[in-house]
């Protein structure tokens, strides 16, 4: 997992939408224009038109620090006028440098370390075209239990890797405190996610039941109706995301 990701989220403010996303047109604008470095960098809404996710990938801090720069004016103008409660995260290793200089110019970064995956052998999703389906699980760790929730993570990454047959990325995240977990996942498409669900239900459940709790799911795509239901049966339900805007061309309405 050697690329640095982002995950920007933040709410949009009410009646706003139309102007966020022109603004949001401007950010990704400049960044095609301007970047050298960035993988990705792609807007998703969720169905209330409430609230947004940014998903960035970079090959190293340096890109990053490039985005960032390119795109600081009309970040500024959508924070001001558009959106609020503006909250990043980074997923992988970032050097103590790096966490000072953000921390000096936006305060400490919230850094999450990455701790299983799948191998090389699948893709990355942010290597295909943008048509299969993506999922974020959130989950909390109880105190203590850090070592044996790896264990446990280490168990489901086995099952996925050996089963698993339209699982296209499953990396497991831990932030510093070794108290709150990501799992970034992507399928082919929804059929994906539910034939995961059968091969990982049995050893999931037992990770709850042992060292995890305060499950919650999101998803950047179309869900079938079956997998919603699993969803509300499984997780309390999953958050829709739709693709906004992006490096990769929005979808034609």
């Amino acid at each position: 997992m050697p690329d640095l990701e982002v995950i920007v989220r933040m709410k949009i403010r009410p009646g706003q939408l139309d102007g966020f996303t022109s603004q949001v047109d401007e950010i990704v604008r400049a960044t095609r224009e301007n970047d050298t470095h960035t993988l990705r960098c792609d807007v998703f809404v969720d169905t209330d038109g409430t609230e947004c996710e940014v998903h960035e990938r970079f090959p190293d801090e340096q890109g990053l620090l490039e985005h960032k720069l390119h795109t600081m004016d009309p970040t500024v103008v959508l924070l001001r006028e558009f959106a609020f409660d503006h909250q990043a995260t980074i997923f992988g290793e970032v050097s103590d440098a790096f966490v000072e200089l953000v921390t000096q110019r936006m305060g400490p970064p919230s850094v999450f370390a990455f701790v299983r995956g799948l191998d090389a052998g699948h893709a990355a999703a942010g290597d295909r075209d943008g048509d299969h389906l993506e999922v974020i699980a959130r989950l909390r760790i109880r105190p203590g239990r850090l070592t044996a929730f790896e264990r446990h993570a280490e168990e489901l990454v086995r099952l996925t890797a050996t089963r698993d047959t339209r699982t296209l990325r499953y990396d497991w995240f831990v932030d510093s405190a070794g108290t709150e977990c990501e799992v970034h996942e992507a399928y082919l498409d929804s059929d994906g996610l539910v034939e995961h669900n059968a091969h990982v239900m049995d050893a999931r459940a037992e990770m709850f039941r042992d060292v995890a709790f305060d499950h919650r799911m999101s998803a950047y795509g179309e869900l079938s109706p079956h997998l919603r239901a699993l969803g509300r049966k499984h997780a309390g339900g999953i958050r829709e995301f739709r693709f906004l805007r992006g490096l990769r061309r929005a979808p034609a309405v």
